[in-house]
């Protein structure tokens, strides 16, 4: 799995710049530049091929040294894309809210959109049990408590016999029997 940098604006939205290797910057450059908007390094690359091509003689020894430079250009765009990009987005004014682990960009999204419902709701119910459990007295929170932990391990079917005329038909544990 890869790490990604989730990175949100307030009006653009959420994007999820991988860490590290980029393989389409490697193989692709020029046009990964240009997709990703990044003027300068497009510029850049575009002069560097148009100078190469002008500079270096059309021989076997200029054609050599035309492709290790053009290697080690690769390599570096391929080491350095990523974080030129993050970069780049930071300064048009997205801020970096987490680093995450998944396959791709939009798992990574996913993964961040998840983990913030996660953590929203576990602050709703947080806040909603402790202002609810700080009214009652400490012999009734306790209470409370182990009703919560036995409704905890209990089916939907009231009666607890598996018949079908229960609410969702007889199997209530989430396993699909076809």
């Amino acid at each position: 799995m890869a790490s990604f940098r989730i990175l949100t604006h307030p009006e653009h939205g959420t994007r999820a710049v991988k860490i590290g290797w980029s393989w389409p910057a490697f193989f692709f450059g020029l046009f990964w530049a240009l997709y990703k908007r990044m003027w300068l390094l497009a510029a850049s690359l575009f002069g560097f091929i148009v100078l190469s091509s002008v500079f270096i003689p059309a021989t076997m020894e200029g054609q050599l040294i035309s492709n290790v430079l053009f290697l080690g250009l690769n390599l570096t765009i391929s080491m350095k894309g990523n974080q030129w990009y993050a970069s780049l987005l930071e300064t048009q004014g997205y801020q970096e809210q987490a680093q995450v682990s998944a396959r791709n960009p939009d798992d990574a999204l996913a993964v961040h959109a998840n983990s913030q419902k996660a953590s929203a709701a576990d602050i709703r119910d947080h806040e909603q049990r402790g202002t609810h459990e700080q009214d009652l007295p400490v012999d009734h929170r306790d209470e409370q408590e182990n009703r919560r932990d036995r409704n905890d391990g209990r089916d939907d079917d009231d009666n607890g016999d598996g018949d079908a005329g229960g609410k969702g038909g007889g199997n209530t544990s989430g396993t699909f029997i076809g």
